[in-house]
């Protein structure tokens, strides 16, 4: 039988900003003295969370002179979430995470906060050269080692990311962040959490198939 598997969102589930750009870059930018629009910055970041530039290149891009170890400090843990993680690991079920992100970024986050001991991989956009909701984010994933997307709970705070989970095979669960609101998909009604005690009972209280 496959195991039981939970893949997490990053931004806006695991971390408090779900608008990366807006919440916690652009803010950090315009405190370096960058004068770049919204719209550029949105262009830059997307392409550097592609894989496309480095983080170096990003900085160097936007004319500001930063590194990855004082931008990640402007990022914040969502409460509770290391308990969460280490709970589900006792409790059988195995965290994965999917996120839109650079990977130098998703590293010193990481081991910033310490989630690197309950998660058994983190796909990251800028490694697998794809973001969500483009199909081809899913499929390293779904290719995981005795993953079977049937027994797979999928946490995001998109449901625009959540409803290419659902259509790739995954069961949807919606964490609400500040950002949710802003990306609605019409006619989709996952279940909806917004807290992680709230998510916990929700994985464990709930059959799994």
């Amino acid at each position: 039988m496959s195991q039981r598997f939970v893949v997490f969102d990053a931004m806006g589930v695991l971390y408090r900003h779900g608008n990366v750009v807006r919440g916690v870059l652009l803010p950090y930018l315009r405190e370096h003295g960058c004068t770049r629009t919204e719209s550029e910055i949105r262009e830059v970041y997307r392409r550097c969370t592609l894989g496309e530039i480095s983080t170096s290149e990003l900085w160097e891009i936007l004319g500001v002179a930063a590194t990855d170890a004082d931008y990640c400090q402007r990022h914040e843990l969502t409460p509770d979430a290391p308990e969460v993680l280490r709970n589900l690991k006792r409790a059988g079920l195995t965290p994965l995470v999917l996120t839109n992100d650079a990977a130098p970024w998703s590293e010193q986050l990481r081991r910033r906060f310490d989630l690197t001991p309950y998660v058994e991989q983190w796909f990251v956009s800028s490694e697998i050269g794809a973001r969500k909701p483009a199909p081809a984010a899913y499929r390293p994933v779904v290719a995981h080692p005795g993953l079977d997307p049937a027994r797979t709970r999928f946490v995001d705070d998109r449901a625009t990311n959540l409803l290419a989970a659902q259509i790739a095979g995954f069961e949807p669960i919606l964490f609400h962040s500040e950002d949710t609101d802003a990306h609605p998909e019409p006619g989709f009604q996952p279940h909806v959490v917004h807290s992680m005690p709230e998510l916990w009972t929700h994985l464990t209280d709930t059959p799994w198939p």
